[in-house]
């Protein structure tokens, strides 16, 4: 009898302890489940990703089906599991309520600080009309395509990264993108010796391109898999925070580098996304450092997401008077047109677009402009036409050409708020250029140079009695050609021709005069220009007095 009851006892005390089969069985598919989707998806460990909350919610979902249908009842541990799984999704969707723009306008307003003028021709001398960037984002893309078609074999292995990264560098304005690779099979032969360069384009001269080669090839890309893949080697590293906008950049050096934005929420709990700092990736050794906002390297451009910076300049024009007043009133809301565009101002890179009313009526009464790397915004209180009307109006300048313009540049040309813009041709390829008043978008100058452009935009701003005179501004000299030379540029020729006593070098396009064939040293030449303090300057006229033609 006692052997009996004792037995019996050791038996109760087994079944109470262990956990049913089917039990264990979907804890460990779940796990199993739960290392597949993180090391695939790469969730930040952060309670302040949705993703990953509801990833978690996913998780605690699945463990309690899986219990349900391996079991056939819904025991404690899957009811825990759903409880747990719908406590998560309610607290994301309290605190997303909680931290909305309905109940926090004002906060979203007030998260980029925007110092407003209303001087435009006085504040905004920011962009100095000959390094205006000329090759926009579309050619310089087609650019590079035609750059790496020349080297054999590399198109066979490699892509070019679509992002071409605006920078600056050397006192020039780049847009550089790396090479990637194009598929698995190439990353696993390629992988030893890594990506072998990247892709610089000069926006100031479509001429300047070049396939920059690596002595030691890139290993961490987004193009490449498992432990050389960007965003797994920097997971395994900083596993908590956010991440955003990947940029490729280079250095003064010009080596390569990955720098990434942390973001974390400013309003509420998930909401008011901002910048904290960046992390940056030697794309070479995978050498990778973490900086705060005040201590970013002086090279990097990029800082803040594009995306983000823009969101609270919308903010900031949409809730001057509140969340309802976006809805009923809409008194002095404001937002950006459809586009923006890049410059490089004192060798940091800028991002600008035009504001409008609500009503977007294709005028605007001001242009934005956001520093990228520290965030310094500006408004200037302009009004006139938005920048699809001024491409509008530059094409149809030259509507019998059939030329493309694109998305302008905004400039101060003596006083006058001004969009530049290149026109291309169907191939893709700058022909000409073209000036176009902000305030009056019936005043459009068009040349084939930079010089001619602003030449003829300066007389049809005088015309239009929106410019007093030109006459300080246009320059002429006369002197003896002591050399000359020729050279095609993007199909055109040009003439540079220095003179006696003159030590600058005067450029002058076969579309000015065809005197300019028939030049010889010692000829005495007329050459009109605009005033500038170049070194090279862009002749507007051009006479030699020997010929009459």
């Amino acid at each position: 009898m006692t052997r009996k009851t004792y037995s019996t006892n050791i038996n109760m005390k087994k079944k109470r302890t262990s956990m049913p089969k089917g039990l264990l069985g979907a804890l460990i598919m779940t796990a199993v489940i739960a290392v597949i989707i993180d090391y695939l998806s790469l969730p930040a460990y952060n309670i302040h990703s949705i993703e990953t909350l509801f990833l978690f919610a996913g998780y605690f979902g699945l463990f309690a089906f899986l219990s349900v249908f391996w079991t056939g009842k819904l025991t404690k541990a899957a009811f825990a599991a759903v409880s747990v799984s719908g406590i998560i999704v309610a607290f994301v969707v309290v605190m997303s309520i909680l931290g909305s723009e309905i109940l926090n306008a004002g906060a979203f307003r007030n998260q980029i600080n925007i110092v407003e003028s209303g001087n435009f021709s006085e504040d905004f001398d920011l962009v100095q009309y000959d390094k205006v960037p000329n090759v926009d984002y579309a050619t310089a893309k087609q650019l590079g395509d035609k750059q790496m078609g020349k080297i054999q074999g590399l198109g066979s292995q490699y892509n070019i990264n679509i992002d071409y990264t605006l920078i600056s560098i050397d006192d020039k304005i780049v847009r550089v993108a790396p090479l990637e690779y194009q598929d698995f099979f190439k990353w696993l032969s390629n992988k030893g010796d890594g990506i072998p360069g990247y892709i610089e384009v000069n926006v100031r001269d479509a001429s300047d391109v070049s396939l920059v080669t690596l002595t030691d090839g890139i290993i961490y890309s987004p193009s490449a898999f498992f432990d050389q893949d960007l965003l797994r080697h920097v997971r395994f590293t900083y596993r908590t925070d956010i991440l955003d906008d990947f940029s490729f950049e280079i250095d003064d050096a010009g080596h390569p580098y990955f720098v990434i934005s942390v973001i974390e929420p400013k309003v509420g709990f998930f909401s008011g996304w901002d910048a904290s700092g960046v992390i940056v990736v030697d794309a070479v050794t995978g050498t990778m450092n973490k900086y705060g906002l005040d201590a970013i390297p002086s090279w990097v451009d990029r800082v803040q997401p594009v995306s983000l910076a823009w969101y609270q300049v919308d903010n900031w024009g949409y809730y001057v008077n509140g969340w309802f007043n976006t809805v009923f009133g809409r008194k002095d809301v404001i937002q950006t047109t459809s586009g923006y565009n890049y410059l490089s101002i004192n060798g940091q890179t800028y991002v600008f677009s035009g504001m409008t009313s609500a009503g977007a009526d294709q005028s605007i009464v001001g242009f934005s402009l956001i520093n990228l790397k520290t965030k310094d915004a500006f408004f200037y209180r302009v009004g006139g036409a938005d920048e699809t009307s001024a491409m509008s109006s530059a094409q149809g300048a030259v509507q019998h050409l059939g030329y493309i313009a694109t998305f302008p540049v905004l400039l101060n040309v003596e006083g006058e708020p001004s969009y530049f813009m290149s026109l291309k041709d169907q191939e893709g390829l700058v022909k000409m250029y073209a000036l176009v008043s902000v305030t009056d978008y019936s005043v459009v100058g068009t040349g084939t140079t930079l010089a001619e452009t602003k030449a003829n935009y300066l007389k049809k701003l005088v015309e239009a009695g929106l410019v007093d005179s030109t006459g300080d501004l246009e320059k002429t000299v006369t002197l003896p050609v002591s050399k000359i030379v020729s050279a095609i540029i993007d199909g055109n020729t040009q003439y540079y021709i220095t003179l006696e006593g003159d030590a600058r070098l005067f450029k002058v396009s076969l579309n000015l005069s065809p005197e300019t064939v028939l030049t010889q040293v010692g000829d005495i030449v007329t050459i009109t220009y605009t005033e500038s303090t170049a070194k090279t300057i862009d002749a507007t006229a051009f006479d030699n007095t020997s010929y009459d033609y």
